[in-house]
C-alpha cells in the first residue's frame, strides 16, 4: 500500500474537491455514481486519507465500515478500490438500480437504501458512512 505522504496534496485536495462536488447533488437525495478524474496511483492509499479528509470538508461525521449491512440508516459512499463489484440499489424511493463498480468508481447510496453487492475476484472497496451534519446536530438539541 502506498504511503499517504507520496499522494501529492494537489491530487488530495482535487479528489476530495470532486466528490464533495458530486455529494452536493445526490446526498440525501437519490443514487449515483462518479467516476473519479483525480485518483491517486495508488487507489488503496484512499483508505489512508479520505475519510478524514472528507469528514473535514463536509463538516459530517464519516466512519469506516469493515462490512456492509444490508441496509443502513446513514448514506454510503463506495470507493472501488480494486478490481471490480456490481451494486443493486433499491433507494427509499425511486427505482433500483445495478450499477457495476471499476477501481476509481464512487458510489453513493442515500439512508435507508438496500444495497446488495456482488463481489467480483480481487475485489476491494471502501466503505464510508456518511453521518448528519454539525450543524443539524446541534439545531436537534433543546
Amino acid at each position: 500500500m502506498q504511503n499517504t505522504a507520496q499522494v501529492p496534496e494537489e491530487t488530495k485536495t482535487l479528489l476530495v474537491e470532486e466528490i464533495a462536488l458530486f455529494l452536493s447533488v445526490h446526498l440525501g437525495r437519490h443514487p449515483g455514481l462518479m467516476w473519479t478524474e483525480h485518483e491517486p496511483t495508488d487507489p488503496e492509499s484512499l483508505a489512508d486519507f479520505l475519510p478524514a479528509a472528507l469528514a473535514d470538508r463536509l463538516g459530517l461525521p464519516i466512519s469506516v465500515l469493515p462490512r456492509l449491512a444490508r441496509d443502513t440508516a446513514r448514506d454510503l459512499l463506495v470507493c472501488q478500490l480494486g478490481g471490480s463489484d456490481t451494486w443493486h440499489v433499491a433507494p427509499p424511493t425511486g427505482p433500483a438500480l445495478t450499477l457495476r463498480l471499476q477501481v476509481g468508481d464512487v458510489l453513493y447510496a442515500p439512508a435507508e437504501s438496500i444495497c446488495t453487492p456482488r463481489r467480483g475476484a480481487r475485489s476491494r472497496a471502501l466503505l464510508l458512512a456518511l453521518g448528519t451534519p454539525k450543524n443539524a446536530r446541534e439545531e436537534e438539541k433543546p
